[in-house]
């Protein structure tokens, strides 16, 4: 075993150790990603945006994501830590950094948890529609979010390993109900001519062009973020530095592929100008094409949307309470949100925080927007901005951290070549499907999206300053989660 890097909690203060196993963190990957819901809610918007190649998209998305998922296993290796970019930087760079990336993490978690029960609401209305209550559908959405809020909050105030339990059980039953879909739709497409092409693999089919591909691109890179949700549970886990890299690698890369097939099969099962009418209408692509194929066993998807969305609200309130607290342990949010309760120890003021603020957003954003499809797209856009800055501080670190912490573990490729790779996409990634193309799209969805993640930015690089100047203390020793180190 070796040593522990200094931090500033007792053992009464510590999270729960050894409460989650290695399949219990794969499901944290594979559950905050969730196999249906990636295309549940991701397939009408890309195939809206870039034409049908959604399945090249989630190619495109697994490709630039990749080298980050490396040099998150190969920290995780030799130090995995809950406070993954914030411990790496603050250890590698300096402390301020470390909490300017603490803070970027936590808000991407929580703009992630954001657009999670404003989906659950649209899948809410289909159930309703289906069942034919003449219920007002800004109601629906509305009674959605919080029925889906109360739900899984119930559930992070159980504890870790009950969240992940029913975690697992969830993603089962959506991993299912999609391929069952899938082969009912290659089942009738076969006995059509032409039904069944790789045409969607084809780049040449990107019909709305470069721009509309890297839009498209920006929802494809949502759909894997919060992968990295499971290096928060480091310190609950059992045996991270063996279990944390394989099961971060394989999870991503096996739903990526999970996406890619499905995708091709979805494109394949409804034109695409029928797909764009109903993202015109606010309404989830998904849910017609399972009652063309199935009639009434749409229900069936719908009752799995709500599954899969769980198992993602799930995994980012886990996410976002755990580094809400970290912060709070460290003095540097208030001291209510470090407090555990019970014998599970839950930070229940951090888990209730993070819901409340998902609620909260939640409701203006239906309220200022007045559609439920542009609430989700608009946030989806601002989760991926703070996304790919922490990935780009993540490969930021493994270039450092084992040159300038621990040299004896430096590798050429997995600590170089990597990381450099993972840095030049992330920033091109913001810059041409962040910067160039939402800035060019409507101020609604598209260029209000750039000014507020910027502000919000700017607004966290001040307060790190300010604590900096103002309250050193708190940035000496080690960092808000600190980093068990290989030997």
């Amino acid at each position: 075993m070796g040593s522990t890097t200094t931090v500033d909690a007792t053992p009464a203060s510590r999270l729960k150790p050894d409460v989650i196993g290695p399949l219990g963190l794969a499901a944290l990957v594979i559950g905050v990603t969730s196999p249906a819901i990636g295309l549940y809610a991701m397939w009408g918007p890309m195939e809206a945006a870039a034409g049908p190649v959604a399945p090249l998209v989630f190619l495109a998305a697994l490709a630039i994501n990749l080298p980050t998922v490396l040099s998150y296993a190969s920290l995780n290796r030799h130090a995995p830590s809950a406070g993954a970019a914030a411990t790496w930087l603050w250890t590698t760079i300096n402390p301020t950094t470390g909490l300017v990336a603490g803070l970027v993490m936590t808000t991407y978690f929580i703009m992630g948890a954001i657009t999670v029960p404003l989906m659950f609401g649209l899948f809410f209305r289909d159930l309703l529609d289906w069942a034919h209550l003449p219920i007002p559908g800004m109601v629906a959405l509305v009674t959605g979010l919080l029925i889906h809020s109360a739900i899984t909050a119930w559930i992070c105030l159980r504890g870790a390993e009950a969240s992940v339990k029913t975690t697992i059980r969830l993603m089962l039953i959506e991993a299912v109900v999609v391929f069952a879909l899938s082969a009912t739709i290659l089942w009738i497409k076969a006995g059509q001519p032409g039904g069944i092409t790789l045409a969607p693999f084809n780049p040449m089919h990107a019909s709305q062009g470069v721009a509309g591909f890297w839009a498209a691109v920006l929802l494809g890179m949502l759909c894997f973020s919060g992968f990295d949700v499971v290096a928060t549970a480091a310190e609950e886990s059992l045996a991270p530095r063996e279990h944390l890299p394989r099961v971060v690698i394989a999870g991503v890369v096996a739903v990526a592929l999970f996406w890619a097939f499905n995708s091709w099969v979805l494109t394949l099962s409804t034109p695409p100008d029928k797909v764009i009418a109903y993202n015109s209408q606010g309404l989830s692509a998904i849910t017609p094409v399972a009652r063309a194929y199935w009639g009434g066993g749409e229900v069936i998807v719908i009752a799995t949307a709500f599954t899969g969305l769980t198992a993602i609200y799930i995994g980012t309130i886990q996410g976002a309470s755990r580094l809400i607290f970290a912060l709070a342990r460290h003095r540097l949010l208030p001291a209510p949100f470090a407090q555990l309760r019970g014998d599970k120890r839950v930070p229940r003021a951090a888990v209730l925080a993070a819901i409340g603020i998902c609620v909260v957003i939640g409701l203006a954003s239906l309220a200022l927007l007045g559609n439920g499809v542009d609430a989700f797209v608009w946030w989806s856009n601002a989760t991926v901005f703070f996304a790919a800055l922490t990935y780009t501080g993540v490969n930021v670190a493994n270039l450092l951290y084992f040159r300038r912490v621990l040299p004896q573990h430096f590798g050429v490729v997995r600590n170089l070549a990597v990381p450099v790779i993972g840095v030049t996409l992330n920033l091109y990634l913001i810059y041409a499907a962040f910067f160039s193309s939402l800035w060019s799209a409507p101020f609604r969805t598209g260029r209000s999206v750039v000014i507020l993640c910027v502000a919000l930015l700017v607004l966290q690089i001040i307060a790190a300053i300010s604590v900096r100047l103002l309250r050193p203390h708190l940035l000496t020793g080690g960092a808000p989660i600190g980093a068990e180190q290989a030997p």
